[in-house]
């Protein structure tokens, strides 16, 4: 039996505020000090540092983790997001190397006026 979503999402942001916590305090910063970096009130980062609230969206917990020098991607985890840095990174080379390959086996087929007559409708 799986867990309740909430009880996930409730994980989840426990999971993140420690994490985040933990980072606050490695670079010996107050919660008024990192919320001044993030930007965002004192209270609010509190709630996320408590699991309070489910976790913030995408764009705030990149502010966090650029404010405390951390990969995004390890806090995106810790919130049950998919880390999308890596996986554009990953997409974005295998699309260029498909282009690549198409474009070379476009530029190697002859060119062709008008369909074989093998094909072409009888009149």
């Amino acid at each position: 039996m799986t867990a309740p979503k909430g009880h996930t999402e409730a994980n989840r942001a426990l999971a993140l505020g420690a994490m985040i916590r933990k980072l606050r305090r490695e670079h010996r910063l107050t919660l008024s000090q990192l919320a001044d970096l993030v930007p965002m009130s004192a209270s609010n980062l509190s709630r996320i540092e408590l699991g309070a609230q489910g976790p913030p969206p995408d764009e705030t917990i990149q502010r966090i983790a650029d404010a405390l020098k951390a990969d995004p991607d390890d806090l995106l985890r810790a919130a049950g997001r998919y880390a999308p840095s890596a996986a554009r990174a990953a997409s974005s080379a295998q699309d260029s190397a498909s282009i690549a390959a198409a474009r070379s086996a476009i530029a190697e087929m002859p060119e062709r006026s008008s369909p074989p007559a093998s094909l072409a409708w009888p009149e």
